[in-house]
């Protein structure tokens, strides 16, 4: 137990109340500097818990709604994209079907012009011979048969593109069963796995901000319990004044009792005057200790209940964080999907481009096809005008020309059969053309952006995101260990009452009356002057009530001249 003051060492004066001003200036200064500290604490607290916030906001501002429907923008655009691959490859297919029946409608019309040809090279030929005596004929018939063999050798050559375009059909058909059997079966996937992908962006964003609003809300709950225990911490500047003014007390008795007034009082005077100002010092240090302990109780408890709220903070990032490693998150999932879905169409793109090149090389053996009946038809307009020149000439002839006239009369029937023919091959042609540029329609379609293209890009910005994801949830996990951290060491520092109280009670020991406190006669004028000095130094209403009911004098009416409660706004002026 403390060693207690004797009432004599007080009533000798100065020298017996210093050593006990002393030990309370010791306690009012140890109370000063540990809320002074844990002022300190409790703002340290919440540097990291803004810290914390902030952390969060980037976290989540790195997948940013802007972002999100960027991304799921171009994933869509490409399912589209994808999506009407198959499409265009059965139209492809069909036009090859459609040109493939064109050109075996178109063999048959071939081979009967070639041999109308044959025939019409033969009559030239006769002609040629039975008007070799007739002077001039023969150059003229040179020339029919000139154009006789031009003719074939155009035919000919029609007949051979045709062909090639023929061959070259029957594999573009049978890789285009194949390239749509492909589609079929990995087209729908790589649509499905990439519709997903944007949908778990959307889901995935959706998730992060209601598991960051909910740290934002727990955080936001520390912060006014922050506020509180801020507004609660006056109990030390309270408590430490409250010391001050024990002091002075003490003080304004030692000296008085020095002065020529406290000389002129009797032992019993001065004896009782100290015991009743000890007793009144007593008191005011018993109701500070009681409301110090309350109160520093509070701030504890609250404090303390910090250490829940950091774990549920804790366990929400946690769940934002979970599946970290690449292959289970969301986002490295997305970014895994894409980059196999770039292989598959990699290869998809590579046989359209060769269905294309096929395609091309179709349309062109079309339009030389085109081009070429418009010269054979030319040919057959040259021989039918040159026979029928002949027939003119061997008119005027005679008798001689009638042997040639029948011949070339056979050129000009042919010659009109070649006629009937091309305009079937022509009419065959037309639709061929029109197959040809249904095929130049569907490679207008592919004439756009390389979907794998777009699918870098889109993989580029998801890696992108992810990669800021990743640190930023690292920084995130830092963050929460680092408060966690210094939660508990700020917590250690606010522990006021196992130190501190302990300071004030013993204090309080040195201080207390063992024996009756009684007022001696005459100590009336000397009670209400050194209680009216004594009572000027209060500045709670507390102190005055107290005192009142010590010296018996009326208790205080009038407001405190310092409010026990402070508002936040004072509170952060003073901290800050």
């Amino acid at each position: 137990m403390a060693v207690r003051a004797s009432i004599f060492d007080i009533a000798q004066g100065s020298p017996g109340v210093l050593p006990v001003v002393d030990r309370l200036e010791t306690a009012r200064s140890r109370i000063e500097e540990r809320f002074l500290e844990g002022g300190a604490a409790l703002l340290s607290i919440l540097d990291v818990l803004n810290k914390l916030i902030a952390s969060l906001d980037q976290l989540t501002g790195s997948l940013d709604e802007g972002t999100a429907n960027a991304t799921m923008a171009e994933l869509t655009s490409t399912v589209d994209r994808l999506s009407r691959l198959t499409r265009i490859e059965t139209e492809r297919q069909a036009g090859f079907q459609e040109i493939a029946c064109a050109e075996r409608k178109l063999e048959p019309e071939i081979e009967e012009m070639q041999e109308t040809l044959r025939y019409l090279r033969t009559f030239a030929v006769t002609a040629k011979i039975t008007g070799a005596g007739i002077a001039d004929f023969s150059g003229f018939a040179e020339e029919i048969l000139e154009r006789i063999q031009e003719g074939t050798r155009q035919v000919n050559d029609f007949a051979g593109k045709l062909s090639t375009l023929g061959h070259g059909l029957g594999p573009v058909m049978t890789k285009g069963k194949a390239i749509l059997a492909s589609y079929n079966e990995t087209v729908p996937q790589i649509v499905a796995g990439l519709s997903k992908g944007a949908a778990e962006i959307g889901k995935h964003r959706k998730l992060l901000g209601e598991r960051a609003a909910k740290v934002r809300s727990v955080a936001g709950g520390i912060q006014t319990k922050l506020a509180s225990t801020l507004s609660a911490m006056q109990v030390g500047d309270i408590t430490r004044q409250r010391i001050e003014h024990c002091q002075s007390s003490l003080q304004i008795l030692s000296e008085y009792l020095e002065s020529p007034a406290g000389s002129a009082l009797d032992t019993g005077q001065r004896e009782s005057l100290s015991l009743i100002i000890r007793q009144l010092v007593s008191l005011q240090l018993n109701q500070s200790i009681a409301d110090f302990d309350r109160d520093t109780a509070k701030i504890v408890a609250t404090v303390a209940s910090f250490r829940s709220d950091l774990a549920q903070i804790e366990a929400l990032r946690g769940a934002m964080t979970e599946g970290d490693d690449e292959s289970d998150n969301a986002i490295r999932q997305l970014e895994n999907g894409v980059a196999a879905a770039r292989v598959a169409v990699r290869e998809i793109e590579d046989v359209a481009s060769q269905a294309g090149a096929l395609s091309h090389s179709t349309v062109t053996i079309v339009r030389e096809l085109l081009d070429g009946i418009g010269i054979v038809r030319a040919v057959r307009t040259d021989i039918h005008y040159m026979a029928l020149n002949t027939n003119l000439r061997c008119g005027k002839i005679g008798e001689e020309g009638k042997a040639i006239n029948v011949v070339t009369a056979e050129l000009r029937n042919f010659a009109g059969k070649l006629d009937e023919t091309a305009e079937e091959i022509l009419a065959q042609l037309q639709t061929l053309e029109t197959a040809a540029n249904k095929l130049v329609g569907v490679q207008g379609e592919e004439n756009e952006e390389s979907l794998d293209s777009r699918l870098e890009h889109a993989v580029e910005n998801i890696r992108a995101v992810g990669d800021r994801m990743d640190a930023q949830m690292a920084g995130l996990r830092d963050q929460s260990k680092t408060a966690v951290s210094e939660m508990d060491i700020s917590l250690a520092r606010l522990n006021f009452n196992a130190e501190l109280g302990e300071v004030l009670r013993t204090c309080a020991g040195e201080m207390e009356i063992g024996e009756d406190v009684f007022e001696a006669p005459g100590l009336e004028e000397v009670l209400a002057d050194i209680g009216g000095r004594i009572g000027r130094l209060y500045t709670m209403v507390a102190e005055r009530e107290l005192h009142a009911a010590v010296m018996g004098t009326q208790p205080p009416v009038e407001a405190a001249a310092v409010a026990t409660v402070m508002s936040d706004e004072d509170i952060e002026d003073a901290l800050f």
